[in-house]
């Protein structure tokens, strides 16, 4: 029978096991050195900014591809 500190490692190796894997899946985002929409250089702080999410486009032309009703 397991004792209440075999269920906390258990607990503890599953959500180690869970945050790992968001953590690769988050490396996997695209991520564009340049915008795919004028060529300008996307600086690096906007790639932080979005280190979960892919970053495609420079701030203007993902603003004004939100505002025609686009996504990322």
């Amino acid at each position: 029978m397991a004792d209440i500190a075999d269920i906390a490692n258990d607990r503890m190796l599953i959500e180690l096991d869970r945050q790992l894997a968001a953590r690769e899946l988050a490396r996997q985002c695209p991520v564009a050195e340049e915008c795919e929409e004028c060529g300008i250089t996307i600086p690096f702080e906007r790639v932080q900014a979005l280190a979960k999410l892919p970053c495609l486009r420079c701030v203007d032309c993902q603003a004004y591809l939100e505002s025609k009703g686009g996504g990322r």
